[in-house]
């Protein structure tokens, strides 16, 4: 694993350099800036603030994202396997046409995301809020129960 500051991953990425797999990236300001299809595989981020950040059409497959801010960061088009996010602000992401196979959700806050990506194996989600704004405790693979089949809009079906 490499450690880099993010000036470092920011000359890299401007002269052209693409393939940053397997780095660590802690304490660092990244807001705001272009990462757009970059190889982030095996990435590490720390206390790392991506808000607002360009990551379209990234591989992030087992990246750990550990303390991180990435609201409303650009993530459609990304690959997500077997990443983790933990104790991280998502609100406002966009997992359009992502892949989140076995994408682990810790702690998360995903308040306005729009999660609409696929994978194989599902997702696991401990301790998050839920887009619409709801906490959902402990762990689940499925934070929008299905609706109940005696039920309709939450009323109660007369039989």
């Amino acid at each position: 694993m490499e450690k880099i500051t993010a000036e470092d991953l920011l000359r890299r990425y401007a002269a052209g350099c693409r393939d940053f797999q397997r780095i660590l990236i802690e304490y660092a300001d990244l807001s705001g800036v272009e990462l757009q299809n970059i190889d982030l595989g095996h990435a590490k981020f720390r206390y790392v603030n991506l808000s607002s950040t360009n990551l379209r059409s990234c591989n992030l497959i087992g990246s750990e994202f550990c303390y991180c801010n990435l609201r409303n960061a650009n993530i459609e088009s990304c690959f997500f396997e077997c990443a983790w996010f933990l104790d991280c602000d998502l609100g406002g992401i966009n997992t359009r046409i992502c892949e989140l196979t076995s994408t682990r959700f810790i702690r998360v806050n995903l308040q306005d995301a729009k999660l609409s990506g696929s994978g194989e194996e599902p997702c696991e989600f401990w301790d998050v809020i839920r887009p619409d704004g709801k906490f959902i405790p402990g762990f689940t693979y499925v934070i929008y129960p299905a609706p109940s089949p005696d039920k309709v809009n939450g009323e109660d079906i007369p039989f």
